[in-house]
This record gives C-alpha cells, sequence and structure tokens, in this order.
C-alpha cells in the first residue's frame, strides 16, 4: 500500500511539474479546430477580393499537434533586455513590442528557445473548438478588446480573452506568424502574392478607425500579410512552442 501511494505521489508531482513547466504560456491540447471562414453565413462583400477574407476559406476542420503558446503578447520591457541598443515606439514596459521586423520576432522567440506560431496555431488558440469569430463570441462589441487610438497593457481588464486563456487576441496589436501566405486546402482563391514572399500577421488591433475601421477585419479567421522586413506601429508578436 505504501509502495501504491509512493507511486501516485510521484506521478502527481511528474504531473504538477508539467504543467508549470511553462508558467507564462497556455498549452494547447490536440485535436480539430474550425479554420477559415464560412462565406455564406459570415462575410458580406465589401471592398475587394483580397479584403474580402476570400483567403480564409472554405471553412474546414484541421487537426493541430499540443503546443504552447504565450498568454500575453511580448512586452518592450521582455524584448528591450534582447535588443537593448534599440529604439521603438514605445517605452511603456507592460505594452506590447510594435515596430518590429518578422526578422526581430523570430529571432527574439529563438532567443528564449521558443518560435513564432502558424498561422493555424494562431488561429486555434484564439477561437477554441468552434466556429466563433471574436475570442467572446460572434457578435461584435468594439467594447470586448482594444479598437482606441492608443495601445494598452497587455493586461488590461476587458473581454479580450480566447476560451484557452490568451489575452489580446482580437485587438491592442496585430501579431506575426511564422507562416508564408500560401492558398488553405482545398482553396480555389488565387492571389499572385501567394509562395514565399510575404508572412501573414493576424488580429486586430488598435487605432483602425484611423485607416476605416471595419469588424471584418478583426475577425479572427481574417488573414493580412506584411513583407518580412517591414515594421508596423500596430504589429507586434508573442511566441510558440512545440510539445
Amino acid at each position: 500500500m505504501i509502495k501504491y501511494l509512493s507511486i501516485l505521489s510521484i506521478i502527481f508531482i511528474l504531473s504538477a511539474c508539467d504543467e508549470n513547466k511553462y508558467p507564462e504560456m497556455v498549452e494547447i491540447p490536440a485535436g480539430e479546430f474550425n479554420l477559415g471562414f464560412d462565406p455564406a453565413s459570415e462575410l458580406i462583400p465589401f471592398m475587394s477580393d483580397k479584403t474580402a477574407g476570400l483567403n480564409a476559406q472554405p471553412r474546414q476542420s484541421l487537426y493541430l499537434k499540443t503546443f504552447y503558446i504565450d498568454r500575453y503578447e511580448t512586452t518592450y520591457e521582455e524584448f528591450i533586455k534582447f535588443k537593448p541598443l534599440a529604439k521603438y515606439s514605445t517605452h511603456i514596459p507592460n505594452e506590447p513590442i510594435r515596430g518590429v521586423s518578422w526578422f526581430e520576432a523570430d529571432s527574439y522567440c529563438s532567443s528564449k528557445g521558443k518560435r513564432l506560431p502558424t498561422e493555424f496555431e494562431w488561429e486555434k488558440a484564439a477561437r477554441g473548438s468552434d466556429k466563433r469569430l471574436f475570442v467572446w463570441g460572434n457578435d461584435f462589441n468594439k467594447d470586448n478588446a482594444n479598437f482606441s487610438k492608443r495601445v494598452t497593457s497587455i493586461k488590461m481588464q476587458n473581454k479580450d480573452q480566447s476560451p484557452y486563456g490568451v489575452w489580446g487576441m482580437n485587438g491592442n496589436v496585430s501579431e506575426w506568424t511564422s507562416s508564408w501566405y500560401q492558398p488553405y486546402p482545398h482553396s480555389t482563391h488565387t492571389d499572385e502574392n501567394y509562395g514565399e514572399k510575404v508572412k501573414v500577421t493576424r488580429g486586430g488591433s488598435f487605432a483602425k478607425r484611423d485607416h476605416g475601421f471595419m469588424k471584418e477585419f478583426v475577425m479572427i479567421p481574417y488573414r493580412n500579410i506584411s513583407p518580412v522586413g517591414a515594421r508596423f506601429w500596430d504589429t507586434g508578436f508573442r511566441c510558440a512552442l512545440s510539445k
């Protein structure tokens, strides 16, 4: 009996250690999730093919292995320790770093023994296992995330928390992913930018009203693209890790 209890104690301790191995990250369990848009029910035609979400269709179930993703976006305080001589658009410690290139984001994550998330990992971490369009559900509410005129702390209290407990995926700053801009499986959509030319960025950001805010731009499945060497005042990142 004593031996049996000792074995159980060891199993419990090992399990607890595994759970606390990456306290700054959230474990996203293996399984299928809903990727992309259903054009028949979720989008209205607007502007152009490139902004209508056609590159995120068709909606489909996709299986991903277990992975970890940072609970919050990388902050200025964290990033400046990695690159102490850099000058960026914020010096406020707990605000998400922005104005960094894809190379800088990728290098930072590598320095931590991590990597940037793929765009599929990013979408699953934000969306959960159902078909929601925003982290809080399907109905847009501009007060649920930071779509104001300025960036806020990564720990601002609002409803911008995914079903898995990941914060800041719908607003505040958009985020780099590791993924090249490629057509989705089973997609018939064509785009001259497909290939290893630009990277996918995900998530809405602050100050969208300055260049024509539309709720479609901040829906979880919406895909944006950026050149790897570009730096944007509304784009930051978070890191991920394979299990």
